[in-house]
């Protein structure tokens, strides 16, 4: 007979009532009386719902009302142009909300201020590390967060917005405090101190690993260590949650009480498993601030705690009610918790583990070995771990293809060779922490001991991410997807026979179709689309043709370091779009910011041809150009799929700069066309003129609207309808000049820009329109479409 579960129908009202209002729906003031319900436990689950609604709301309507009052503090008077403002530094002060992570050259925590207002605050580090609790004072430039760019990105304004925080604060000068220092600082700085000793004693790599799981310091990791690890299946291992709390804190437990039972006047008077458990139950909380308080281990601690209270009270908690008290804990204390990524996979990971490892342990044609026999000593252990973490891994499937549209394929073996080398090394990197703080020579000397497991958990990481089929990329199921799947998951679980075969198929199909639908949806609609993808500073845009294929012109690149643009956002708005192979790549000339993006690509999808200016290159741009060996083109030449004609037109490239020989490309659709021309400057565009053949219903507009692009001549001869610039939000060149804005205006065109979010526009061959860009993702919308 299954236990009574009581939160667990409460905490699933909560978090339906909380996607209800995180969605939009407006609170109806009276269904506020349904709060009452609460008193009745059958009738609990709708009273939380009701409550997860109205916070959920309640924080947006915070965060709404935040920026509103901005808005109108820096409207523009009267009979003045509706320009943005000039960057305004304000003087902030408040308390720290939240530990804060170090990023790079920057620390990122939230900021509570007198008046209540809640910000998101990246600061320069201070010479005495910050620690929650500590009042700051500041000096900062406010702005809104970035909304999603493109279709299915990231959105860090409504993720704020769930958490009642309209603005982030950039500060200009490291935070002060204006009181003495609380006790979490001290831990930060032990963090601090575990981050120079591991710099100073291991290669970078190893530093890396022991910083992220000693202290939960991800400062440390570069990008291949983390791609490693999130493609072998391995990024929980890197990131502080249950697996460590449970080595550490647990760990603890288990050897106080075999201290305690040593003792036996204490033994004879007091229960040492209660003692060793109420003695642990501080220690788990110190270890959760230590190492940054993340949402995952905010969820661990929790049931830490609801687990060890239970021993130290001789109660045994339920697995199911202490994760449902735990999501209920932390959704009351902030709704916006809802849409964090490592919470969500936290909570699904654990939730298989509840739901899923005994049945999947049940169902093995393997019977459990007798208690003491060497089999239940040695074999059952890893038994039973690998179903935990196929459980763990089953559940946790949807929110990866979600968030990163990818499945680690060995996965499975990965953790099952990783979890113990993982563990010893938490304990090994734990102890490193400590001597640290204590003493750096001290921590030294068990960072020699921790090397090893290190090197041996990045060779696992390694090895399972080799494999070109390590990781097998797909579509973000959406929404109803992800629900689809664990319903009918559920559902496979309590049938039988053909049922559960069928519910499994259906769990399988809402995972990896939706992808697929999109792609078909936009094959039967037909015509010619564009989206020009909104990359930061530089260029791309996908042609979607009447036969379903792709092309793509340009891929951006960030030559002065930061996120990749191919990885962030190209690679996956192709899978979203069902995009498996490339028919063409136009490359239109060798520059960072219209190449390097190309390279993750190249990497998780197959490119047909690779066409470009055949100018030579330089630097990282040289690497991935030479790996892709693109055929190179001159004006005259052309190349057609699917009644799509690309032509190669502009002047002779004979003694241009680098920009003015870009591949000027004119991409003709029955009576219509879309021209790219790179970032063609004065000289270009002249030769260009020269030759003629511009006429074009749409531009992209020449080096990102630059004040040395965009001539009257080019703009007469073009004289588009639409005019789309590509460019990175508050991008340091000031790009796109009013001078250039204006002459394409002069000709008619309406010019659209890339940094409010990308830009899709459809052909029949007659006429352009464009169409939301966030249809893009529902083939629904897509099939109504039509020019």
């Amino acid at each position: 007979m299954s236990p009574p579960r009581p939160l667990v129908a409460p905490a699933l009202g909560l978090v339906a009532g909380v996607a209800i209002g995180l969605h939009g729906a407006r609170f109806p003031a009276p269904i506020a009386s349904l709060l009452l319900l609460g008193a009745s436990p059958p009738l609990a689950p709708a009273a939380f719902g009701v409550a997860g609604w109205w916070a959920a709301e309640r924080a947006l309507a915070l965060a709404g009302e935040a920026a509103a009052r901005s808005q109108a503090e820096t409207r523009p008077r009267l009979g003045l142009p509706a320009r943005p403002p000039p960057p305004r530094v304000e003087s902030l002060g408040g308390r720290i909300a939240s530990v804060p992570e170090r990023l790079d050259d920057r620390v990122r925590f939230r900021l509570r201020t007198p008046e209540g207002r809640a910000l998101e605050v990246l600061a320069p580090p201070a010479p005495w590390p910050l620690g929650l609790g500590d009042e700051v004072r500041l000096r900062a430039v406010l702005r809104q967060p970035p909304e999603a760019r493109n279709p299915g990105g990231r959105d860090v304004r409504a993720r704020l917005a769930a958490s009642g925080i309209a603005h982030q604060a950039l500060a200009t000068t490291p935070a002060v405090r204006t009181r003495p220092a609380r006790a979490p600082s001290w831990l930060e700085r032990g963090r601090e101190r575990l981050a120079e000793a591991a710099t100073r004693a291991l290669p970078a790599r190893e530093a890396g690993v022991v910083r992220a799981i000693g202290a939960g310091d991800r400062g440390g990791l570069d990008p291949e260590t983390s791609a490693s690890f999130a493609r072998s299946g391995l990024a929980h291992v890197l990131a502080v949650s249950g697996m460590h709390l449970v080595v550490v804190a647990f760990g603890l437990e288990r050897l106080l009480r075999a201290l305690l039972l040593r003792v036996d006047t204490l033994a004879a008077r007091a229960d040492p498993r209660r003692i060793a458990a109420a003695l642990a139950l501080p220690v788990a909380l110190v270890y959760a601030i230590a190492t940054g308080a993340g949402p995952p281990v905010l969820r661990a601690v929790l049931a830490s705690a609801v687990l060890l209270a239970g021993t130290a009270l001789d109660r045994e908690p339920d697995g199911a009610n202490t994760l449902a008290l735990a999501a209920i804990a932390l959704l009351a204390a902030d709704p916006g918790g809802a849409l964090d990524v490592s919470l969500q996979l936290s909570f699904a990971a654990v939730a298989g583990l509840v739901a899923w490892a005994g049945p999947l342990r049940r169902a093995l044609p393997l019977e459990r070995p007798r208690p003491g026999t060497w089999r239940a000593r040695l074999l059952e252990p890893v038994v039973a771990g690998a179903c935990a973490s196929a459980a763990a891994s089953l559940a946790a499937a949807p929110v990866l293809a979600f968030h990163f549209r990818q499945l680690p394929a060995l996965g499975l073996l990965a953790n099952v060779a990783a979890v113990p080398v993982g563990s010893a090394l938490t304990i090994a990197a734990t102890l490193a922490a400590l001597a640290a703080a204590a003493a750096p020579a001290l921590g030294a000397l068990v960072l020699v001991a921790a090397r090893p497991l290190a090197t041996a958990l990045l060779a696992v990481s390694d090895a399972a991410a080799a494999p070109r089929l390590a990781a097998v990329g797909v579509g973000s199921p959406g929404l109803a997807g992800v629900v689809g799947f664990y319903v009918a998951a559920v559902v496979a679980t309590r049938t039988r026979g053909t049922r559960r075969l069928a519910a499994a198929a259906a769990a399988v199909t809402a995972l990896l179709a939706p992808a697929h639908l999109r792609s078909a949806a936009a094959e039967e609609r037909g015509g010619l689309e564009v989206l020009f993808v909104s990359v930061g500073q530089g260029d791309a845009a996908l042609l979607r043709l009447p036969d379903g294929s792709a092309v793509l012109v340009d891929a951006g690149g960030a030559p002065d370091g930061g996120a990749d643009p191919g990885a962030r956002d190209l690679v996956p708005l192709l899978r979203d779009l069902g995009v498996a192979r490339l028919a063409a790549a136009f490359v239109s000339h060798p520059h960072p910011d219209h190449v390097l993006g190309l390279a993750a690509v190249a990497g998780a999808i197959p490119i047909d041809l690779v066409f470009s200016n055949g100018a030579p290159a330089e630097g990282e741009a040289a690497r991935v150009l030479a790996a892709l060996a693109p055929v190179p083109l001159a004006p005259g030449d052309g190349w057609e799929r699917a009644g799509v004609r690309f032509d190669v037109v502009g002047g002779d490239r004979e003694g241009l700069g680098a920009n003015d020989a870009s591949l000027v490309l004119r991409v003709a659709y029955g009576a219509t066309a879309f021209l790219f021309p790179g970032d063609v400057e004065g000289a270009g565009e002249a030769a260009a003129v020269a030759r003629g053949g511009l006429g074009a219903d749409v531009v992209k507009v020449p080096h990102h609207g630059s004040r040395t692009s965009s001539s009257d001549a080019f703009t007469r001869a073009v004289r588009p309808a639409l005019a789309v610039v590509s460019l990175g939000r508050d991008n340091r060149f000031g790009f796109p000049h009013a001078a250039a804005v204006e002459r394409w205006r002069a000709v008619g065109a309406r010019v659209l820009r890339t940094d409010e979010g990308a830009v899709r526009l459809l052909s029949d061959g007659h006429r352009v329109l464009r169409v939301p860009a966030s249809a893009a993702l529902d083939p629904l919308a897509i099939l109504r479409e039509r020019p």
